[in-house]
């Protein structure tokens, strides 16, 4: 029990922090070294774990495709390609509404963590803010963001958890997929139906789609060669950066302010301090006090699966951390000594709803960067459709979701 109310310690202050517009990367930095101090981490342990980030391939990946997408969205928005694409998509079936929902969509094919950066700009295109709040704008980009992260079948934390359950990814992705399905309706009824630009419907279906898909072709080309190829996701986003400066060739200046924005020194500090946070629980071995409290508190199974999962989701923000941490806690209820379809699809969904809740998440904290949005409005459009997206999993878990298919 200590150590949880440790845990809970640490976690408030971050909101607290988070809600006097202290900078994330800073927060994250200096909660990730409370939590290794008051969990007894030697300064040696704390000094070889902040090594081990900065020198980590997954560290220097992330810090890179983070660079690169800032660097193509900032060419993007100079050269006119984002008002061409916000001109085109007022003439889809749904115009603006359609757009919103779609564009950050296509973008959440890529499994890039703080991929919400690269369809912020789209989004911010396509709802002004002389017409609509930074943290309505945010939260649109959000969640329309992580539709498909529940079954997509390239995301490291779909590819983990299969791993893990030694379940064949079809099988995770398949026994997922109806969450998607819940999400899109919701997202419309709480979000997407409030944007005012609904269009006309006087346009062709297929010529706007085509116009707008020629809008982002960058990044549809990065995905399409990280998907069809071997090529890592770095060097796709780089072949695509550089065919667009070849075929468009813009404005020295461009590329420079592009490149000014990208290597900003404030990117680097979040970066690190996320990753430095996610590190620091792990030395510290914090995540662990939460079953320990579970058991002292004799709490049922099902408690257990979602406190585990969904506060595992909450402190490291990310699907594949969450995974991580979680899946191996849980594996007696999981996957040991055999299969528990209806426990993974629960703890799958916990873990998802606090993922997208959490404060240290590189989607919600980029997007809230780009609109200069407050994270407390953000979370008033995030917080209710969430908990419904959930209820609606555990009613299908309470069912026996999913039932014989998978037996």
């Amino acid at each position: 029990m200590e150590g949880f109310l440790k845990l809970a310690a640490v976690f408030i202050a971050i909101i607290i922090a988070l809600r006097k517009n202290i900078f994330v990367g800073y927060i994250l930095l200096f909660a990730g070294l409370a939590t290794a101090l008051l969990f007894g981490a030697s300064l040696q342990k704390i000094l070889i774990g902040y090594r081990d980030v900065v020198l980590s391939l997954n560290f220097l990946r992330i810090q890179a495709i983070i660079i690169l997408i800032t660097f193509l969205g900032r060419i993007l928005k100079d050269i006119g390609y984002l008002d061409r694409l916000v001109s085109a998509s007022r003439d889809l079936l749904g115009g603006a509404r359609t757009s919103a929902a779609m564009l950050p969509l296509l973008v959440g094919m890529m499994p890039m963590p703080g991929g919400a950066i690269l369809s912020a700009p789209l989004v911010g295109q396509i709802l002004p803010q002389e017409k609509y709040t930074p943290e309505f704008a945010a939260a649109v980009n959000y969640w329309s963001r992580h539709v498909i992260e529940f079954w997509w079948p390239v995301y490291p934390g779909i590819i983990l958890a299969a791993a893990l359950t030694q379940m064949p990814i079809g099988t995770m992705a398949l026994m997922q997929l109806p969450m998607t399905f819940i999400m899109l309706p919701v997202g419309f009824i709480f979000m997407i139906r409030k944007i005012k630009e609904k269009g006309d419907g006087s346009g062709h279906f297929w010529k706007p789609l085509g116009k707008t898909l020629l809008g982002i072709w960058p990044i549809l080309l990065a995905i399409l060669i990280y998907a069809a190829t071997p090529i890592h996701l770095v060097f796709a986003i780089i072949i695509s950066i550089a065919l667009l400066i070849f075929l468009e060739k813009p404005a020295t200046s461009i590329v420079k302010a592009a490149a000014k924005q990208a290597l900003a020194p404030r990117l680097f500090a979040l970066v690190f301090g996320i990753m430095s946070f996610q590190k620091m629980l792990e030395i510290s071995d914090a995540v662990n006090s939460i079953p320990e409290m579970a058991g002292q508190l004799g709490l049922p199974d099902t408690a257990v699966i979602i406190a585990v999962a969904f506060i595992s989701g909450m402190l490291t923000g990310m699907l594949a951390a969450l995974v991580g941490l979680s899946y191996p806690i849980l594996a007696g209820y999981l996957y040991q000594p055999e299969l528990n379809y209806n426990n993974i699809f629960l703890a799958f969904t916990a873990g998802y709803l606090g993922m997208m809740l959490s404060p240290t998440h590189f989607c919600l904290i980029l997007t809230n960067e780009h609109f200069k949005a407050r994270l407390a409005g953000v979370y008033r459009h995030l917080t209710v459709p969430l908990i419904i997206v959930f209820l609606v999993a555990f009613l299908l878990y309470v069912l026996g979701y999913p039932w014989r298919l998978f037996g």
